[in-house]
């Protein structure tokens, strides 16, 4: 397997050492034989703040965001970081989706398929991507007790008055894809009842609060099935989003040109 950072040689080095204690640690665990790149690039070069993505089935991009802010490149003096402890959570989730593509083909190729397209739109690809992003996040959730909850708490603090839906612009909590886009995420890191209703009891959006429950029902349905590759037992999910994406846009939309009439 090739693993490389071009830009920095120390960040090489370094990457080289953690991948291997990631794959001797649990590399047994997980169907990686496709794989055969993993490589480090800079943060700046990415539109959308991340910490690493699969391409395809045998590549892994790994972003410096966590790399730029350890104190220290020695291995020995970061076990206790928290920095560190995400940057070898990172690996490990995008090695999951190494591992769920050798199961879920097909739903991984209609996902890849419309990143291709550059499609703006929600689709079924949506369903599909959304469902494998809460599988991988939901084993690596908890990774080595390491909680990450940033995002949770990013998540609640957010309005989510989403008046408008794309995948190509506006990344904010005005955006329904983004929305979208995320609550996997936050489903994921949240399956504790306990954390769950803390931060639910943060959210005033009554709209959010429906179509989380609605997604995490058939969340909920989708994981009694077991490992599936086929894209019709995803039609439930793609109804709830496309459900939300049409009461998010009517309603605040409508909301943003009262707010306009009545600055006017």
């Amino acid at each position: 397997m090739k693993i490389y950072c071009s830009y920095n040689h120390e960040y090489h080095i370094f990457l080289n050492k953690v991948v291997k204690l990631v794959l001797n640690q649990y590399g047994s665990d997980l169907n990686i034989s496709t794989l055969k790149e993993i490589e480090l690039r800079d943060i700046d070069e990415f539109e959308i703040e991340t910490d690493g993505r699969t391409f395809g089935n045998d590549k892994i991009k790994v972003t410096s965001r966590l790399y730029d802010l350890l104190p220290t490149l020695d291995i020995e003096c970061l076990n206790e970081n928290n920095d560190y402890k995400l940057l070898r959570k990172t690996i490990y989730h995008e090695m999951g989706h190494i591992n769920d593509m050798a199961y879920m083909p097909n739903l991984y190729k209609c996902v890849f398929e419309n990143i291709q397209k550059k499609a703006a739109n929600i689709n079924i690809s949506t369903a599909s991507l959304f469902w494998l992003e809460y599988k991988a996040e939901k084993r690596s959730s908890g990774f080595e007790n390491v909680y990450d909850l940033e995002i949770c708490d990013d998540f609640v603090d957010s309005e989510w008055m989403c008046s408008m839906s794309s995948f190509t612009e506006d990344f904010n909590d005005n955006n329904f894809c983004y929305l979208t886009k995320i609550l996997p995420y936050f489903l994921a890191r949240t399956t504790s009842g306990d954390i769950r209703q803390r931060y639910l009891a943060k959210i005033k959006n009554n709209v959010l609060l429906d179509y989380i429950g609605e997604l995490d029902n058939e969340l909920k349905s989708l994981e009694t099935k077991g490992i599936f590759d086929d894209l019709d037992i995803l039609n439930n999910l793609f109804g709830i989003i496309k459900k939300y994406e049409n009461i998010f846009i009517n309603i605040f939309s409508a909301l943003q040109v009262e707010n306009i009439k009545y600055f006017i």
